[in-house]
Formats: C-alpha cells, structure tokens, sequence
C-alpha cells in the first residue's frame, strides 16, 4: 500500500506551512513524519521540531524531517525528486519509513505534474496519497484563484477537503460556494472546526471490497424490488431495457461530441474566432450562424468563446447569436439528430430552422436598451459541466496536444455524462408513467405540453450532442412541437449554462438571458404549431 500521504496544496502565502505545523504539534504527536516542501514561505516548518525529539502536553513526540525542493528543480527535473524521495526512503531500512508524510505542494504548479510523479511507476508502491487538503484565504479566492488560473482549479478539483485558514464572516458562504463550485465534492472547514477538520483527514477511505458488498446487496434489492414492481403491474423488466437502450443509443454521440469540441478547443484559439468575427451587427449575426454551424462545440464549451467575444468587442447581439445557436445546429447535432429520428429529415430542417430564427431574435433583443457591460470585474468560472479543462503538456508536440485532447474530452465526457444519465432515467421512467390518453395524443393540451418539454429540459441539462436520442424516446407520447421545444431551448439555456454565465457575468444579464431566451423559443414554437394545424405543408 505504500507510506500514506497528506498533500496540502493552495497558493503562496495561503497559511500551508502554518497548517503543517498544527497538525504536527497538535495531532501527531508520537509519530514519526516526513515534510516534503515543493516551495518555502515566510513561516518555517515546525521549527522546534525538525531533526529532534521533543514533548508536546507531556508526550514524547516522534522524529520529523524535512526535504525542501526549489521550483526550478520541481520544473527541471521532477523525476529525479521522486528518486531522491525513494533513495531517502531506502536508507531508513525495512520497516523503518515515516508514519505519515505530509507533502507541501507548490501552489503554482498543475496538480496534474503531482499524479505524474507520485501515482505512476516505482512511486506508485512507495507512498499512497490518502487526503489532499486545499488552503486558502479569502482574498486567494478572490483575486489569486482567477490569477493562478489551471493551476488552481486543478489544486481544488483534486482536493478531498480545503480549509480556509483566515477568514471573515461575511464572506463565508460566498467562499464556500466559490469552491463547491470548482469541485462539488469538496469538503470545506476553517478554524472553528478543527475537531471536524482533523476527524475528515483521519478518515479512512472506503475499502474495495465494500464496493463489492455493496454491488451484491444492489442486485439482490434489485430482483427484490423488480418482483414488487412487477406485482403492481409496473414493467421493471421494460423500463431498464428502455434505459439502457436509449443509453446505448446516446453514449457514441457525446463521445464524439466530446472528442471533437476537445479537438476544436485544442487546435483552433479563440483568439482567431476573434480576430475573424465581425465587428457589424448585421455581418455579425451572419457570421455567427455560419460560425455556429462549423464548429462542433456542446452548449457549454460555447460559453467561454462568448465571454473572449465581448471582451474583444464583438457586438452583443452577435456574440449571444453564437452562443445559442452553436450548441443547436453543429454537425454533430444534426447527426444525432438524424439517428434519433430514424432519418427524418424533417424533423432535422426543424430543429435547425427553429434554432436560428429563436438564436437570431434573442440577440436582436439585445439592440434594445443594451447592458453597458455584462461581464464582472472578476469572474471566477464554476465548474457546472464540461469546461475548457487546461492540463499543461509538453510543448511543441504533437504527442502534448493529442493528451490534452484526450484528457480534455475524458473530463467533458464524464463531467456531462451525469445529466445524461439523470436525462435518460426521467425519460425512461416518463414512458412507463405516462397516462395512457397523453402517449395517445387524446386530450392533451399542446402549449402544456410545450412548457413541460421546455422545463425538463431546463432542468435535465443535457449536452446538445445526445439530447435527441433522450428525445426520441419521449416523441411517440408528446406532441412533436413539444419535443422541438425540447431540442431548441434545452442547448440554449439549461441550468449548467446558468450556472457557467452566473459565473463570469452580470446577474442581470444572465436573468435577462433566460426569461428572453425562454419567451422566445416558447413563442416561435407555439407559432410553428398554429402554422401546422393551419395546414402549412411543412409537418413532420
């Protein structure tokens, strides 16, 4: 299992070393530690401690010793700071390693460079990281977060835990909330809780084998709740067959969505679509269509390329036009599309249609009383669902790009994969629980219909590459003007797209966005509806 391992990370000056040397003095005592520093603050390392023994509330404390590495070495040669670790290791002997290291890592540095060094080869056997804790002060969130850039978000995205090590009141819940939202998973504490601090790091992780306990006592529930059902006349047999078919169905499409929006991010800068795009509201609005069309980004890879256009002073009406019409009509959507609805194309020109003209309204919305700046002074991104996930590589290769796509789309594809899953299990189980009257179309009110499509839309957030495939499972039991409103404004604005633009813009914007979006598409749909029952020739 190797020497376990506590990584305290976070930027300099964030009260690292001053962590390090409280839990030494206040909780290992008795232990025998090793302090790896990757940087050397204002605060020395357990001073009294180093080197020696000595008597903490009368017991006798362990030895403590310290490896100190520049980071010029740290960027040089790291492999051979891991050979320096391990030879330090080996000449303590079998049996005589460190109880515990605590590892001090450089705030400035991808935590990526971390896993490299200790997760993989003849490391990997040596330490075992259990805990990795991120400290920060208040204004590291603020302003030093958003500095930092990758490099911070990838400390907080691997952080079991993080402790804000000074603090105010005031700004405890926004503090909070800005690391929840980098890593939903994170636990957060400060000084107040010490006692609940130190009980999370002495936790031990679950061990494998209660997994599979676990999977064991899942199936037996399982056929347990599946012959209960099936007494109720509830088809659990066909619900999960019906899951897993239109998950099947779904998982190509946002891979290769995943793929080639990573590909995009990679290869074409933004800064190029920035220099490209027009400066004209008219030009603009065109060029945003086509642009949109070209470029297979998801819903909220749109986002980032949105907020680098106002910056360099597209006109608003044009960089919204993008931003909701990319994620509607790119290749990959129209693809899945195509599949979902076995060849229609139809309902493909719909959707497409639809998506221009809302995406097009809704920017030309914005030529009335625009907002003076919609952009906040300091945004810091949330991590909602896919993001533009950097994880630094070797440059100038072609080997460092084809990793960063490959890591890029991996962490898309489970970042979204999630909403996917919650998407198909509500579909699923809406086919089985819908009235038998809605699947037949009898007595249904068509605008209830469309406003049921719209919120569940809303609040599944699925990524626009697989939407369609969710959708075509619900179109023999609603309207299809219901499963168009369905596809048009679920890409557009769905709540991980709320929650990415809270993030970097004005909440009055992002409020405006919304209920305009959301008027928009509802209006333009209803319309299409009228227009079909006044016997256009264009049903599906």
């Amino acid at each position: 299992m190797g020497i376990p391992v506590w990584v305290i990370t976070g930027l300099l000056d964030s009260g690292k070393t001053t962590l390090i040397n409280q839990l030494i003095e206040r909780e290992l005592d008795g232990l025998d530690l090793l302090v790896i520093q990757f940087e050397s603050g204002e605060v020395t390392c357990a001073p009294q401690l180093t080197g020696s023994r000595s008597h903490t509330r009368g017991k006798q404390a362990g030895r403590v010793e310290k490896l100190v590495f520049s980071k010029g070495r740290l960027e040089q040669s790291p492999f051979f700071i891991v050979n320096s670790i391990r030879n330090c290791l080996k000449q303590r002997g079998p049996g005589q390693g460190p109880d515990l290291i605590l590892m001090e890592w450089n705030g400035m540095e991808h935590f990526h460079k971390l896993e490299e060094m200790f997760l993989q080869f003849t490391a990997k056997t040596a330490i075992h990281i259990k805990k990795v804790v991120y400290v920060t002060q208040e204004s590291g969130l603020t302003t030093g977060i958003p500095n930092a850039g990758a490099a911070a978000f990838s400390q907080i995205g691997a952080s079991d835990c993080a402790f804000i090590s000074r603090r105010g009141r005031r700004h405890m819940g926004r503090m909070t909330g800005i690391l929840s939202g980098c890593n939903p998973g994170i636990k957060v504490f400060h000084q107040r809780k010490w006692d609940s601090f130190v009980s999370e790091m002495f936790r031990s992780p679950i061990p494998p084998c209660f997994w599979f306990l676990t999977a064991a006592a899942a199936a037996g529930i399982y056929g347990g709740i599946c012959s209960g059902l099936n007494g109720l006349d509830f088809p659990a047999g066909r619900f999960v067959s019906t899951f897993l078919g239109v998950f099947l169905q779904a998982a190509p499409f946002l891979a290769l969505g995943a793929l080639l929006s990573s590909l995009i991010q990679v290869y074409v800068q933004p800064s190029w679509i920035r220099r490209t795009f027009p400066k004209t509201v008219l030009a603009g609005q065109l060029f945003a269509v086509a642009a949109g069309f070209c470029l297979p980004v998801c819903d909220c890879a749109s986002i980032p390329v949105f907020k680098g256009l106002v910056k360099k002073g597209v006109p608003l009406p044009a960089a919204v036009t993008f931003m909701l019409v990319s994620p509607v009509i790119n290749p990959v959507v129209i693809l899945s599309t195509w599949y979902a609805f076995n060849g229609n194309y139809r309902i493909v020109a719909a959707r497409c249609v639809l998506g221009i003209v809302c995406a097009v309204l809704c920017g030309l919305t914005f030529l009335i009383r625009t907002p003076g700046d919609c952009l906040c002074e300091d945004p810091v991104p949330v991590q909602a669902g896919c993001v533009d996930y950097r994880i630094p590589a070797w440059k100038g290769t072609g080997q460092s790009r084809l990793g960063l796509v490959i890591r890029h789309g991996q962490n898309e594809f489970f970042s979204v994969g999630k909403f996917l899953l919650i998407g198909i299990f509500v579909s699923s189980l809406f086919q089985k629980m819908v009235p038998g009257g809605l699947r037949a179309g009898e007595g249904t009110d068509p605008w209830i219909a469309l406003l049921l499509m719209m919120g569940m839309a809303f609040v599944l957030s699925l990524c626009s590459s697989s939407d369609a495939v969710v959708a075509g499972s619900m179109a023999g039991n609603l309207p299809m003007g219901a499963i168009l409103g369905f596809l048009v404004f679920g890409p557009m604005m769905d709540i991980k797209n709320a929650a990415m633009l809270r993030s970097g813009c004005r909440p009055g914007f992002v409020v405006r966005l919304l209920f305009t979006t959301f008027l928009v598409c509802f209006l333009v749909t209803a319309l299409f509806m009228a227009c079909q029952k006044g016997g256009v020739p264009i049903w599906i």
